[in-house]
């Protein structure tokens, strides 16, 4: 029989967090109710900024019998009741791990006590993101905010100017400015700054009003801006009543509907610098504006951050830990949303999807628009497509006749949308791909190491940074996120692009579209990329599919010939990509998430229509009732697209209120006046089943990808195939028509492929057994 040993029990509930300590050492009785502690505001172990809000499951009369110690030292935080617990802010952590302790006297002599280690990081960062992006340049004039402080610590030497006198005023190396307070209003149109002290009194004659609570009251919006993991956050809340005259200090609770909007920018950027703010009175962009001016009139609250911002660094390791930190201080500075809903396109899409598997808590609901499962498995088709464009143009040049003169011809190949009469940026002619007005700056940002955007420099240049501030600097996807990927020897991070064994017009071929020969010749001389060390410096308009940089033969075109090679992609970065999770794989959605999507595919946008149904094939492959979380919306490329976004707040408001899916969550379509084509389940067959066309899959046609074509499925998450023999091919039905191809071409056919040919059906061997 075993026999309990109270010294050791107390000794062992000291190394819980959080524990309670009732009982232990003999002095202090059992309570009538168990004492916790816990933070609210983040994980125990992911504190920053040296302040938590916190929470002790407290009688309400418990502030007064209650006591705190941090770090065994007495401390005096502020805490309210709310609801059946006590709630505050701890402030004063030091970096690496703190003891907080509450310690709890009741009447009649009996009392408790609960700790907990919180585990503080710096403001500026890294929690968990690993090292800091050096050079790394500060933007917080654009952003209305002024010169950042002076921290004497710059990691590439450089002064920070006063722009009046043009007096180097100091270094920064975080980036960092003091936490503001600044005030707009909303005119109809826009936000112009909002003078606090005596715009209440005496209101701007254009300033709107919103109905909060039954009553019509001024437009006016408070926002704290500052900056967090060294990029610029901002808070954004109603604020109808002038300080002293009826709202709490700070942000006016009041009028906030507890409800957490998370805004989310696009765009395609390679770091090493801070980004701008969302700023009301000068940057919030076209729909932006739209959409947050009608979420704040409802109550809700907005918080941003630029490093949420796809178009300023693709990172989404960086993106989802300064997401946290940025939610963090929302939770300290205004108290706990009952949720937290994200919005945001295309690259704020995809930060919605990683987000939700990779970090649950952070959002409880999304609404991608625009939407990509990912980026990193995009650089699939973007490398494909100047391939296949150099192909079909060198064809071209060689015949006039050719028939890659029709410009629609090439979706054979390419799969995705193909327009005989849309306004071409090559040629200036009509007749373009996707593939060119989409992708045709994409490839040099995601493997040209050389290719500076001049973007970058003129920021340098503006806020008076070394001319040589970037010369050392890898301008590709794979560099932005070296300390995830790895760099060799010269600096290089490695690439997950791969082309080996992949049959491009493999479909076309099966269908009859194109002919055996023509057929090998792509395949033949469609060639691939280049090591990232061999490549020299884009030239747009003398090379616009950046052949320079392409591994190609003189002599594919001759069946005796040499094929032009293919590109093996580096396999431990493609389990990087995995293990950082910058792949969404499907395996979690565990939040309601509306899929928004304008239909652009007439416009040979880069934001295909496939790609709503590629994230749901990879649901729908990992686990198929997941599924049912996310629903598609398409409309007509001229709807007002703003009413859908917010149509989809309103219903995922509801859906996360009530606790189950109102009838508004499930997969529609929309026409150009924004009336329902169909609503339900059968909306989209044929897409991802067998089943005849939908209302919304006959109204809004979806379009493949040149790996489609050449075998693999929608998901379009394969970075490298299995292989298989070419013999082997020709015997199992890869070829429709095997006995098409004689002798002759089965040699040739195994010279272009001497490794093999993909076998999509084996998944990615790049993908690690764990996932």
């Amino acid at each position: 029989m075993t026999h309990w040993n109270p010294s050791f029990a107390c000794a062992l509930a000291a190394m819980l967090v959080p524990v309670v300590l009732a009982g232990c050492g003999g002095a202090v009785q059992a309570p009538d109710r168990k004492l916790s502690l816990t933070v609210l505001s983040s994980k125990p172990h992911e504190v920053s900024g040296g302040d938590a809000r916190i929470a002790v499951n407290a009688a309400p009369d418990a502030p007064g019998k209650m006591t705190f110690l941090l770090n065994g030292r007495p401390i005096d935080p502020p805490m309210v009741a709310a609801g059946t617990r006590m709630e505050g802010v701890v402030s004063g952590l030091a970096d690496g791990a703190n003891t907080l302790e509450v310690r709890y006297a009741a009447d009649g002599g009996r009392g408790a006590s609960a700790a907990l280690v919180l585990t503080n990081h710096p403001l500026n960062g890294p929690v968990f993101s690993g090292p800091q992006q050096q050079p790394f340049v500060c933007r917080t004039q654009e952003s209305g905010l002024g010169q950042p402080l002076v921290d004497n610590q710059d990691g590439v030497g450089h002064p920070v100017f006063d722009t009046v006198g043009g007096r180097p005023i100091g270094h920064s190396k975080s980036c960092a400015i003091k936490t503001q307070i600044h005030y707009f209003y909303f005119n109809g149109e826009g936000f112009k700054p909002f003078d606090a002290a005596t715009g209440y009194a005496t209101p701007p004659a254009d300033l709107k009003t919103v109905t909060l609570h039954g009553a019509s009251v001024p437009y006016v919006v408070r926002v704290e801006a500052g900056t967090i993991n060294r990029f610029v956050y901002t808070i954004a809340m109603l604020a109808p009543v002038a300080q002293g005259q009826g709202a709490a200090p700070g942000f006016d609770s009041a009028s906030w509907n507890r409800k957490l909007v998370y805004w989310l920018r696009g765009g395609v950027g390679l770091g090493h610098q801070q980004g701008t703010a969302i700023w009301f009175s000068n940057g919030l962009r076209g729909i932006e504006r739209q959409i947050i001016s009608r979420i704040l009139a409802q109550g809700y609250a907005v918080l941003s951050s630029s490093g949420n911002e796809a178009g300023v660094h693709y990172n989404m390791r960086l993106a989802e830990e300064t997401a946290m930190m940025s939610k963090e201080r929302f939770i300290e500075a205004v108290g706990v949303p009952t949720f937290t809903i994200g919005i945001g396109g295309s690259g704020g899409a995809v930060q919605q999807y990683l987000f939700a598997q990779n970090r649950p808590g952070l959002l409880d609901a999304g609404i991608p628009v625009q939407s990509y499962p990912d980026m990193v498995t995009q650089t699939i088709p973007v490398a494909d497509c100047p391939l296949l464009e150099q192909y079909f143009s060198d064809e071209v040049a060689r015949d006039p006749a050719s028939s890659w003169t029709s410009w629609s011809r090439r979706a054979l190949i390419e799969g995705s949308n193909a327009s005989d009469t849309a306004g071409n940026p090559v040629t200036g002619k009509p007749g373009s791909t996707e593939c060119i007005n989409g992708w045709q700056g994409a490839v040099p940002t995601v493997l040209n190491p050389v290719f500076k955007d001049p973007r970058y420099e003129l920021v340098a240049q503006n806020y008076g940074y070394p001319a040589d501030v970037f010369a050392k600097v890898k301008w590709t996807h794979w560099n932005d996120l070296a300390n995830i990927y790895g760099t060799d020897g010269d600096g290089h991070a490695p690439s997950a692009v791969d082309n080996v064994g992949v049959q491009y017009g493999l479909g076309a071929l099966a269908q009859g579209q194109i002919g055996k020969d023509e057929f090998l010749r792509i395949n033949a001389c469609v060639g691939s990329w280049k090591e990232p060390s061999q490549f020299v410096m884009w030239e747009s308009a003398a090379d616009p599919f950046d052949a320079r940089n392409m591994q190609r033969s003189a002599s594919c075109r001759d069946p005796g010939g040499v094929p032009s090679p293919r590109r093996a992609g580096d396999m431990a970065a493609m389990h990087a990509a995995y293990a950082s999770g910058h792949v969404f794989t499907g395996q979690r959605l565990d939040i309601p998430m509306i899929d928004v999507r304008p239909y652009l595919e007439p416009s040979l946008n880069m934001h295909n229509a496939r790609q709503a149904f590629s994230v749901r094939a990879r649901l729908l492959d990992a686990n198929r009732t997941a599924a049912k979380n996310q629903v598609i919306w398409f409309a007509a490329e001229k709807a007002d697209q703003s009413a859908r976004a917010l149509d989809a707040l309103a219903v995922l408001d509801r859906y996360l209120s009530e606790g189950a899916a109102p009838a508004g969550f499930t997969d529609q379509c929309f026409d150009a006046s924004g009336a329902v084509i169909a609503s339900g389940p059968s909306s989209w067959d044929g897409v991802l089943n067998q089943q005849p066309k939908g209302a919304c899959s006959a109204a809004f046609p979806i379009f493949a990808s040149p790996r489609m074509v050449a075998g693999d499925s929608i998901k379009g998450d394969i970075f490298k195939c299995k292989l298989k023999p070419v013999a082997a091919a020709m015997g199992d039905g890869t070829y429709p028509d095997a006995a098409r191809f004689n002798a002759d071409d089965r040699q040739w056919l195994e010279r272009i492929f001497p490794q093999g040919v993909c076998d999509y059906r084996a998944g990615d061997q790049g993908r690690p057994a764990r996932w």
